[in-house]
């Protein structure tokens, strides 16, 4: 009897294996950044697998983790987990979106990506049968002598843009005017980020016939950082600023800002598992519009910060928390500190819950005025004022049931899908 239990053992995987090569492979995808995933799409394109909408039944949780450069562009790392018979055998491709790519550029790329880590997957079912692998070669290229690349703008990307927002009625107009230029140069070891921007805004407020309220709100922002990465663990950066802001009281805010990093894990898993602690120290010049409340006009100060923030993505879920400190070294009772966070955490099969939110403790508003706000620009928002705390937070839960396939799209009276961006 002994003899034959391995041989049964033997017998029953043969059959296991056989009935699954003749059924499709069961993937759930999940993206951390939804808005960027065309989930219709991806159904229509990858026929040979089977769709499911709940990781713990799928045979495959495939994962797209997208993290933006200073540019605007995308680093998509696309890990793809093994579950039941495939348990263990796991895998993760990376590919790259310029930011001047199209949605459906971005789209085509992923399932391309997609495509590649699932053949090894599908080979072991029957849809492998209608799998054809082509490579188009492209013209010109020589393998055996390839030449490196050399790029003319040396890795900076240029930007520039502007939007308007205008409505109104009879008794209410509202302009919003918003314009920025930034270069942005980025690669394995260091990062540069220079960038200006313009903000304008006007609201205009019929009271009655004899009294008519206008407020107007202009605001410039400039930067300069220079990060560098010194190893997997430990980088430094130099952050400069400046602001001119008649809602935050500054004709001129320029703060200059050295700042050094520790990533307990490595920097290269920041898509996964990120833990990282910073410190800032530097110097601020505040010239102001009116006298502040402790009767200054213009002052200079030196000030520091420190952050911890933590990040993990699962495929149980996702956590984000972070911490972060600011304070005159002059008066340490002239601090900011802020908490803030989320969870999304798929508990079980279909239901899903997801907390979040920040609590801030403001106590270095030392710009403000000492005239303080009028009525207006209290109600219109139009002036800083000295709330010494501000808190956000939010809670939800879903559940889902039915059938567990979603394979089929049926476009009927979907409605007018469109967005405007700049």
């Amino acid at each position: 009897m002994k003899k034959l239990m391995p041989i049964l053992l033997l017998i029953l995987l043969a059959q296991l294996s056989f009935a699954q090569s003749n059924a499709k492979t069961r993937v759930f995808i999940e993206c951390t950044r939804t808005w960027l995933c065309d989930f219709d799409y991806m159904r229509s394109e990858l026929g040979m697998v089977d769709f499911v909408r709940d990781r713990f039944i799928a045979d495959l949780h495939v994962q797209v983790n997208t993290q933006y450069s200073s540019s605007g562009s995308e680093q998509n790392s696309i890990i793809f987990k093994g579950q039941n018979i495939f348990l263990n055998q796991d895998d993760t491709l990376t590919y790259f979106n310029e930011a001047t790519l199209s949605d459906d550029d971005k789209r085509k790329k992923m399932v391309k990506c997609i495509t590649l880590g699932l053949i090894k997957y599908v080979s072991h079912t029957k849809a492998a049968d209608d799998i054809v692998i082509t490579y188009n070669k492209p013209a010109g290229s020589d393998t055996n002598n390839t030449k490196i690349q050399k790029d003319p703008w040396n890795y900076w990307i240029m930007s520039l843009g502007a939007n308007g927002f205008f409505d109104g009625d009879a008794n209410y107009k509202s302009q919003s005017i918003y314009s920025y230029i930034n270069a942005d140069r980025e690669t394995e070891k260091t990062k540069t980020n220079i960038g200006i921007s313009y903000n304008y805004q006007k609201n205009e407020f019929v009271i009655s016939d004899e009294e008519t309220v206008i407020k107007e709100n202009p605001q410039v922002h400039g930067y300069v950082n220079f990060i560098n990465k010194i190893n997997q663990h430990w980088g430094y950066g130099i952050f400069t600023s400046y602001k001119n802001s008649e809602f935050s009281n500054f004709d001129i805010n320029l703060s200059v800002l050295p700042k050094i990093e520790y990533d307990v894990f490595n920097y290269q898993d920041y898509n996964s598992q990120r833990v990282v602690i910073n410190y800032g120290l530097g110097v601020q010049y505040n010239d102001y519009n009116d006298t502040t409340i402790f009767f200054k006009t213009k002052e200079t100060l030196m000030l520091h910060n420190a952050a911890i923030i933590s990040s993990f993505t699962k495929p149980w879920g996702d956590i984000n928390v972070g911490a972060f400190y600011n304070s005159y070294l002059h008066d340490l009772t002239k601090y900011s500190l802020s908490f803030s966070g989320s969870v999304n955490w798929n508990i079980f099969k279909g239901f899903k819950f997801a907390i979040g939110g920040s609590y801030n403790i403001t106590r270095n508003l030392i710009q403000l005025s000492k005239e303080g706000a009028t009525r207006d620009e209290v109600l219109l928002q139009q002036r800083q004022l000295n709330s010494q705390y501000n808190y956000f937070f939010g809670v939800g839960v879903s559940y889902q049931f039915g059938s567990k396939f979603s394979n089929y799209i049926n476009p009927a009276f979907k409605g007018l899908s469109w967005n405007l961006s700049f």
